[in-house]
């Protein structure tokens, strides 16, 4: 049995054995706390939800008795694979890299949607379409289109409006079928 010399206390050298079982579990909870940020809450794929994504992860590979190095490396591989991800949804998606104004276009449902510039301070008037939000822009905007049942402004050939600031909406009008686009 090895001696502590006196006056000194003996320190562990290694956090323990890394259990795999700790680390998907915790792992599990970071994926539900994202998805809820994304989709419920509404925030979409942001700066804000990578980087819970990616502190989520390095506490729970730290959870699962990693050492602090591996807990750092999770953090930087998750953060700049996820602001890489939030980049290639913001060029397909919008047009731009700009994280600041009204984007140049809007893909959705197959449709891309370009300004007309008509700024307007209401979704819609009287016994018009219903209008609610689908989408955010990369600088934070909410993008609103016509709800049909589920599937929120597909196949539809009205407007959508883009959020500039509370009463102040951007109308968007369909141009053409892209490419490129996203679906709920």
């Amino acid at each position: 049995m090895p001696s502590v010399p006196a006056g000194e206390t003996e320190t562990a050298t290694s956090p323990g054995r890394v259990s795999p079982g700790r680390v998907l579990a915790a792992l599990a909870g970071v994926a539900v706390a994202t998805w809820v940020l994304e989709s419920p809450v509404g925030l979409g794929p942001g700066l804000e939800v990578v980087l819970v994504a990616a502190l989520g992860s390095a506490v729970a590979v730290r959870f699962g008795r990693a050492a602090r190095r591996v807990a750092l490396i999770t953090l930087v591989v998750i953060a700049l694979t996820g602001l890489g991800w939030i980049e290639l949804i913001n060029k397909a998606q919008y047009g731009t890299l700009a994280l600041t104004g009204a984007p140049p276009l809007v893909r959705w449902c197959g449709t891309t949607f370009k300004p007309s510039g008509v700024i307007t301070s209401n979704l819609s008037s009287g016994a018009g379409p219903s209008y609610s939000k689908i989408l955010k822009t990369p600088s934070g905007y909410d993008v609103f289109g016509v709800a049909l049942a589920r599937h929120r402004s597909c196949g539809t050939s009205v407007p959508i409006f883009v959020g500039l600031r509370p009463a102040r909406y951007a109308a968007y009008d369909p141009v053409t079928s892209s490419p490129v686009a996203f679906a709920p």
